[in-house]
Parts: structure tokens; C-alpha cells; sequence
């Protein structure tokens, strides 16, 4: 079991190394990753496929950067980790916690989408010292 999860995380590291990395990518900023997963929650809400690029996009950032989380809680403060909930998150509740931060704060859309997801979890989910 703890080998699994240790090749999930690290398949969303390297998938969100890879994405963040690359000047290529699909969405670079927040802008995109609202309307990314606007189109996932859509269809997480009707099971209709409109935007299939959209869709994959927004949940395989969603899986890596939770997979992300263990690495980036290392060595910081516990007011500063994200503690999400035991029983797990969906990538579309995940998706929808996103959209939700990005909705409050247009200010950062600026800014890339793979910082943006982390700041919406911590912001959701933050660490109880």
C-alpha cells in the first residue's frame, strides 16, 4: 500500500514539474484553470462531455497537486501546511475548492495555476496548530 501511494505521488510530481516547467503548456494562469475547471465541475455535475482537453487538464492538476502536498508540507511551519480531510478529496471536489478561491481572489489570477491550486487547498484546508 505505501509503495502505491509513493508511485502516485510521484507520478504527480513529475506530471506537475513537468506542466509547470514546460512554457508550452495548456494553462499557464489562473484565468485558464477557472475556465478549466468550470468545464470539469460541469461535467462532474451532468456526466456531459463539452470540453474534453478542459476537463483532463483541470482534474490531472487537481490529482498532482494533492500528490504534491506531502513534499510541500516538509519543512514548514504547521500554520502554513495544508491538512486535507482523512477520508480523502475528489479531484472534483478539489476542482470546485479551486474555482471557489479563484472566484474571491481575481486579484491573483495572474499568477500560475499550479501556486494557485496550492494557496485554494491551504486556504480550505489549513493546519490546526
Amino acid at each position: 500500500m505505501r509503495q502505491h501511494f509513493n508511485m502516485k505521488a510521484w507520478i504527480g510530481v513529475v506530471v506537475l514539474v513537468g506542466t509547470l516547467a514546460s512554457g508550452s503548456a495548456i494553462a499557464q494562469d489562473g484565468n485558464k484553470l477557472l475556465d478549466y475547471c468550470q468545464a470539469a465541475i460541469r461535467f462532474d455535475d451532468t456526466k456531459k462531455v463539452d470540453e474534453e482537453v478542459s476537463i483532463g487538464y483541470c482534474l490531472g492538476l487537481m490529482q498532482g497537486v494533492r500528490s504534491l502536498i506531502v513534499y510541500t508540507n516538509t519543512g514548514i511551519p504547521i500554520e502554513k501546511q495544508t491538512c486535507l480531510p482523512l477520508s480523502g478529496i475528489s479531484n472534483g471536489q478539489t476542482a470546485r475548492v479551486v474555482v471557489k478561491y479563484l472566484k474571491e481572489n481575481p486579484e491573483q489570477l495572474h499568477q500560475d495555476e499550479g501556486i494557485l491550486t496550492l494557496l485554494a487547498l491551504r486556504h480550505a484546508f489549513p493546519c490546526k496548530g
